[in-house]
Order: C-alpha cells, then sequence, then structure tokens
C-alpha cells in the first residue's frame, strides 16, 4: 500500500494539530510560583573563632519571584552539625525560612582540644514577588524580617561577629 506525499503532509498536520491541542487543554494556562530553597553548609575547625555570628541576607527581586540569600557563619560546641531547611508559608504573604541546626549523630562527638568548630551556611530562598513578609528563623529565633517595600535589591548585615 503506497501513500501519495499529500497525504502523508496532512496526517503529519492533522496529528500536530491535535497533539498540540491536547497538550495546550493539559498544561496549565497560567504558571504558580510556589517557594523553594537550597541549603549549603561547610564546618570546619579554628584556633581563633569569631567572637560571635556573622551573618547577612540579600534580597533580589525577578519578575514573578524574589530570591532572598542567607549567609551565617558561626562558631559552636558540637564538631559536626546536620542542618534542615524549609520555606513556609504560614499565612497569605507570610514566608518564613526556617533553619534548624541539630549535632550530627554520625561525627564524632566532642572536637579536639585544639578546634573551635565553626560552620559557615549558605541558604537560598525564592518565594513569590507578591510577598508581604519574608523572616529568617534559625534555631527558633528570628534573625531577619523583611517587608516587602518595593522591588529594589537590598543587602542588610545582620549580625557582625562582635557580639
Amino acid at each position: 500500500m503506497s501513500y501519495d506525499l499529500r497525504t502523508v503532509v496532512a496526517v503529519f498536520v492533522v496529528g500536530l494539530l491535535v497533539g498540540g491541542g491536547g497538550v495546550a487543554y493539559v498544561l496549565p494556562a497560567a504558571t504558580t510560583t510556589g517557594p523553594t530553597s537550597s541549603t549549603g553548609v561547610a564546618t570546619g575547625c579554628t584556633a581563633d573563632p569569631p567572637a560571635g555570628p556573622s551573618s547577612y541576607l540579600v534580597r533580589v527581586p525577578g519578575g514573578e519571584t524574589t530570591t532572598f540569600v542567607f549567609n551565617r557563619t558561626y562558631a559552636h560546641e558540637a564538631a559536626a552539625l546536620d542542618f534542615d531547611a524549609t520555606v513556609e508559608n504560614p499565612a497569605p504573604g507570610v514566608y518564613v525560612y526556617r533553619i534548624a541546626s541539630s549535632p550530627d549523630a554520625d561525627a564524632e562527638k566532642t572536637p579536639p582540644e585544639d578546634c573551635t568548630p565553626v560552620s559557615r551556611l549558605d541558604g537560598v530562598a525564592t518565594v513569590p514577588s507578591d510577598y508581604e513578609t519574608f523572616r529568617v528563623v534559625f534555631d527558633g529565633r528570628t534573625v531577619a524580617s523583611v517587608e516587602n517595600d518595593g522591588s529594589h535589591v537590598i543587602l542588610r548585615r545582620l549580625e557582625n561577629g562582635t557580639a
């Protein structure tokens, strides 16, 4: 059985139209932007620990989303820590980047005598740009709160290591 070129092209075009219409029907017409986050941590030893934590928060608006970059460097007693970070939306327009640390169960229980463990946490959270308030809560304590007052970039130093 042979088909002429016109029949093959017509079947192909009809297939494209039906397939494209099916995809357009299945996919949403508008996309929604939910909160997302990512966190990275490095821990090491120092003989000269910082006097206190050093933290900053950066806000970078970008169209439908706003990205927050959070950094915290601090000394602690546990040899190594585990971190859990999530972005929560407890009320309309309110976003909380909640970070919790706990001693790493798989690490040594105590650091060597000449070592003060220091961790540097870098986190990124993205929320819809129509947020009202964005807060960073670290180990149960609010360390930053930003009201949505426009679309400009901000850099806030939260702690300076001299506390």
